[in-house]
């Protein structure tokens, strides 16, 4: 069985993959401008905040499935 693939799907993919990789370009920059200890500060505010917006996110969407 062979995959199909629809040339439709790449264009928004690619278009939110460039978006992405502006995205945290951009803060890569403005975080690296900053002292280490900031740096070091703000990388794990980062990553508790993208933690937590994950996990909300997947019961939203667990809650979702299941009605």
């Amino acid at each position: 069985m062979a995959a199909e693939v629809s040339v439709l799907t790449w264009g928004p993919f690619a278009r939110l993959k460039e978006k992405k990789r502006k995205l945290w370009r951009e803060i890569g920059e403005r975080v690296l401008a900053l002292p280490q200890k900031t740096q070091d500060i703000l990388l794990e505010d980062f990553l508790i905040a993208i933690e937590s917006r994950l996990i909300v996110m997947e019961r939203i969407h667990d809650a979702t499935r299941k009605v």
